[in-house]
Formats: structure tokens, sequence, C-alpha cells
């Protein structure tokens, strides 16, 4: 045995000072092998079937990560976390578990229920309610980085009169293709007796008290002059509002040779002075074509997949004569669900699968068993005979290593 251990390990003048363990061909055949073992774990990954990804419990953990990646971005921006609340968790479920049935991607359901139904249904009483939704995404972290790149999303996550929160995912299809609807509420709870809404979709609306002043009183009688001049200027300023009209308004795609043509036709009354969709960060400026018609469109130089990895509602900004601005979503005309490439459901299956990440688990520990083998083997050859050198023996041996290590990571 100990001379088995020396003819493999140590080197010395019977080996040539080459120890047979880090022979050319077996480094090779090491080599070999681990890439054959990573391969056949990956072949198994990408033979699970797509409901896998998608099942109950899968999703609960996904819920818990977007709740707490929101909470993560607003303790970078120096706010106070959102508190989860139950009722909220159930309303933003039952709106997932809606657009999973009836296979649409809308704030507004065919029933005309927005978010506030949503959320009354549960029983919460509020004061401010808002919504984001989601849908065909590979991760949590994927949603909340959509939801941040929009600029109407984005608000809602970093609104300080939001107070609580709830999260809901639902598995389904839409247009045939299976992907997982996402709904996320934000609300606070009522303090006075009328509620005000507030919601992502829809303009923002919120009502004061208008503010009253009087004059101080002269402790002395004025006398008036015996002749009174009034003066007064009026401004025209107009009373109709900006009304975004969100029901006939759509954004539009057409793909042709890896570029993506965007329109969008809306419809928009009161005095807009003008109007832009931003369509992942692509600005389409919309000119009037006719009474309350507003048009724009834009060629991309992005295939259309990109535009649909997570699938978020683009939003519209309307400026009115007035100088206020108003913003609000604009849905597509339709999606298109990209399924994951095969390299986004290999790393979807160690982040989502609890059961798969042991797979994975066991898969990381025999390389990391095997690079500590090989580094000590290559330390016992570099250092017990340093003088009596074989460099390519050193080179194949690191090159061996940084394999492994690879693999390790992968």
């Amino acid at each position: 045995m100990k001379r088995v251990l020396k003819k493999y390990f140590i080197p010395h003048e019977e080996n040539n000072y080459h120890p047979h363990i880090l022979h050319t061909k077996r480094a090779v055949f090491y080599g070999a092998s681990f890439l054959v073992f990573k391969m056949i774990v990956i072949l198994f990954v990408l033979a699970l079937p797509a409901r896998v990804f998608v099942l109950p419990d899968v999703l609960a953990m996904e819920q818990k990560k977007i709740l707490a990646f929101t909470n993560e971005l607003r303790a970078q921006k120096g706010l106070e976390p959102f508190t989860e609340v139950s009722k909220l968790d159930l309303s933003a479920q039952n709106k997932a578990d809606d657009m999973a049935k009836y296979s649409y991607f809308s704030h507004t359901n065919e029933e005309n229920k927005t978010v506030s139904n949503w959320v009354k249904e549960t029983g919460y009483s509020y004061r401010f309610a808002g919504e984001n939704l989601a849908m065909g995404f590979s991760t949590a972290r994927d949603v909340v980085n959509a939801w941040v790149k929009s600029p109407t999303h984005y608000a809602n996550l970093i609104d300080t009169d939001f107070l609580e929160f709830g999260a809901g995912l639902q598995s389904g299809e839409y247009n045939g293709v299976p992907t997982v609807f996402v709904a996320e509420h934000f609300a606070s709870p009522a303090k006075i007796a009328v509620a005000s809404v507030k919601t992502a979709p829809a303009e923002i609306a919120r009502t004061k008290e208008p503010e009253v002043k009087t004059a101080a009183r002269a402790e002395e009688p004025v006398t008036l002059p015996e002749t009174i001049v009034l003066a007064e200027k009026e401004i025209a300023v107009a009373k109709e509002p900006v009304v975004f009209d969100s029901a006939n308004s759509r954004v539009y795609w057409l793909e042709d040779d890896e570029k993506t043509n965007l329109s969008v036709r809306a419809k928009i009354s009161g005095p807009a002075e003008s109007a832009v969709v931003i369509v992942n960060s692509y600005p389409i400026e919309l000119r009037a074509v006719g009474d309350n018609n507003f048009e724009g469109e834009l060629l991309v130089n992005e295939p259309a997949d990109n535009f649909f990895r997570v699938i978020i509602s683009p939003v519209i900004r309307i400026t009115g004569e007035d100088g206020q601005i108003t913003e609000s979503v604009i849905d597509w005309y339709n999606v298109k669900v990209v399924s994951p490439s095969p390299w986004q459901t290999y790393f979807q299956a160690k982040d989502k699968l609890p059961v798969i990440t042991s797979i994975f688990s066991v898969s990381r520990g025999i390389y990391l068993a095997v690079i500590i083998f090989f580094a000590l083997a290559l330390l016992l050859n570099i250092f017990i005979e340093i003088r009596k050198q074989h460099y390519h023996i050193i080179l194949q041996t690191f090159a061996l290593l940084g394999l492994l290590t690879a693999l390790f990571l992968f």
C-alpha cells in the first residue's frame, strides 16, 4: 500500500519525479469525466416538466422573495419597510388567480374590478391602495427589477403613503403558453371616514381641504375715502380635466428581422399639451390625429422577446396645458410569453426548487472534494522534490483545477 501511494502521489526517482496520479492521460480522463457528470446534472434539470416550477411550495417561496426584495429596495432608499398583512396577501392572490383563470393581463378585468375592489373584498379598510402586476418571469428578482425600471410601478414601491403590502402568484396560460401571473398590493389602513384610492394604473386623485386665510382686523375703525377704486384681474384657466381613456388605449408591437416596431393608439380628452409612452425606457412621442385621438410609433433595434421576458404594462405620461402631469399605465394589445432558455431553466432550478437544490449541493460537494484532492497532489508534486520539476504536469494540473472550479461555481 505504501509503495502504491508513493508511486501515485510522491515524486521520486522510480517514477521519474512524476506522480502517476498526475499523468497527462489521467488528467484528460478526470476532466472529461467531471464534464460528463455536470452534463448529466444539467440534462436532468432540463428534463424536468414545466409544472415542477409552478408547484404551490415553489410559488410561495417566490412570493416571499418578492416581498423581501421590495423591502430591500425601500431600505436602500432610506424608507421604512412595508409590513406584510394577510388581507393584502389574499387580495393580491385573488387578483393573480383571476388573471390566471380568465387568461388576461390588465389592472381591470371584464367586470371592471380594480385594485380597490380586490382589497375591499377582503375586509381591509384602506385610505390608499395600489397594485403592481407582472407576468412571465424567471425569478422574483427579475420581477422587482422590471418594476424598478418602470416609473409608475417604481413609484408604488417607494411611496410613503403606503404602509402595508402583500403579494400573490398563480400559474396559468396566456394565449396557450404556460406562465405565472404576479400581483403585489400596497395599502395603508383607513384613518379617516372618507377613503381615497391610489392606484398604479389610474390617475392618482387626492382631495385636500382648501386653505382658508382670514384677514386681521384693525383695532381702529377705517375711514374710507370718498372715491372708491376697485380693480380685478381674471386669468382664464381651463377647467376641463385631462382624462386618459385606458379602456380604448393600447400599445402594439410587430417584430421584423430582430427589430421591433412599437406603435401606440391612445384616447385622451381635455387640454393635453403633449403625451409620451415609455416602453422599457424607450420614449414614444404621441401626436394628435383627431378628436381625442393620439398616435405614435418607434422602431427599436431589439427583438420582441426583450420586451416580454418580464411582462409589465408600459407607462403613459400626459402633460396638460397647465403643466400638470398625469401618469398611468397603458396596456399592451397583446403580449408574447417568452419561454425560458435552457440556461435560464437551469438557474431557475438552482434558485427555486428545494428538491433540486439538494442535488446541486451534492454535486458541489463532490467538486469541492476533488479540488482539494488535486490541489494537495499538486503541492506534493511541487514541494517534495522542488528541484526536479515537470512543468507541463504543473500547468495541466492547474488547468484541471480551473475546470473543476468552474464546474463547482456553475
